[in-house]
């Protein structure tokens, strides 16, 4: 059998053969065929609410509802889902379905570069030389070598510059999402290898989804015999973790935030329109 995906507004819905998944802020609702009694589809003509009635023993059954902007899809969503239902007699007593029901993260997309990232990282290098030849352009035209000289000097700068503010903002969304729906666990150390001349400690755990995950890195211990350490992981993203640092750590950590990087980062998006508006009064 097929299985079919129906998107509708803040909920993703997956028909797979022995369940309906339903995918809504971050968690997923697996709904097995047995737990459901039919599913109903109600609404106008150019959009469609979808129920999902589960069975019940009494007379308020839990209904879980969708309404997704595609009617064509959705007739043929809760169709599929009806010819896939065990067949039932009408006066057959119901067990309740609701307890059959469980929730638990929604598993992480598998990574692979898709077209988009790939013409972004290309397009990357090109802006940096394009902006490179416009302020050589510039400098050129205002007919003095100190400009050139001086142009050509602080754009390896600059670089560095946009190198430190990538760096910045990554720590800045990871920081972000792990705080908004980050799962912290007890990972125990596995094994130790050398990372160049650096001994690098890797730790293991098990996800929510029940999947082993391995951390390579350091942390502050909770317990010994064996090693323990607290990570966060994003079960949206299994390669987003962290882990829980000492004070000392911590705090050299936003010290470095914020004495270093915003700093860069303020400094980096002021050159290119800075030196372009000292080159452009030079002409």
């Amino acid at each position: 059998m097929t299985e079919l995906v129906l998107r509708a507004r803040r909920t993703t819905a997956l028909f797979e053969r022995d369940a309906v998944l339903l995918d809504r802020g971050g968690m997923r609702l697996r709904i097995p065929l047995t737990a459901i009694e039919t599913v109903r589809t109600g609404g106008g003509s150019r959009r469609r609410v979808i129920e999902i009635v589960l069975t019940s023993a009494d007379a308020t059954p839990v209904v879980h509802t969708l309404s997704p902007p595609n009617a064509t899809a959705a007739t043929a969503f809760a169709d599929a889902v009806n010819a896939a239902l065990p067949v039932r007699d009408a006066v057959e007593p119901r067990a309740d379905g609701a307890p059959s029901v469980t929730t638990v993260p929604v598993p992480p997309r598998t990574e692979q570069k898709d077209r988009w990232t790939t013409s972004r990282e290309r397009r990357v290098p090109w802006a940096f030389g394009a902006l490179f030849a416009l302020g050589t352009a510039l400098a050129a035209a205002t007919g003095g070598w100190v400009f050139i000289v001086l142009w050509a000097a602080s754009y390896t700068p600059f670089l560095v510059g946009c190198a430190l503010t990538h760096i910045v903002y990554r720590v800045t969304v990871d920081w972000w999402l792990l705080r908004r729906r980050g799962i912290t666990v007890l990972a125990v150390y596995k094994d130790s290898d050398y990372v160049g001349e650096v001994l690098a400690k890797t730790y293991s755990f098990t996800d929510a989804a029940g999947e082993e995950r391995t951390f390579r890195g350091s942390g502050r211990l909770v317990a010994t015999d064996p090693e323990r350490i607290e990570v966060t992981y994003d079960p949206c993203a299994p390669k987003r973790m962290t882990t829980r640092k000492g004070p000392a750590v911590r705090m050299l950590s936003v010290l470095a935030y914020v004495l270093l990087g915003l700093p860069v980062t303020a400094a980096t998006a002021a050159y290119p329109p800075v030196s372009l508006i000292i080159l452009l009064s030079a002409l």
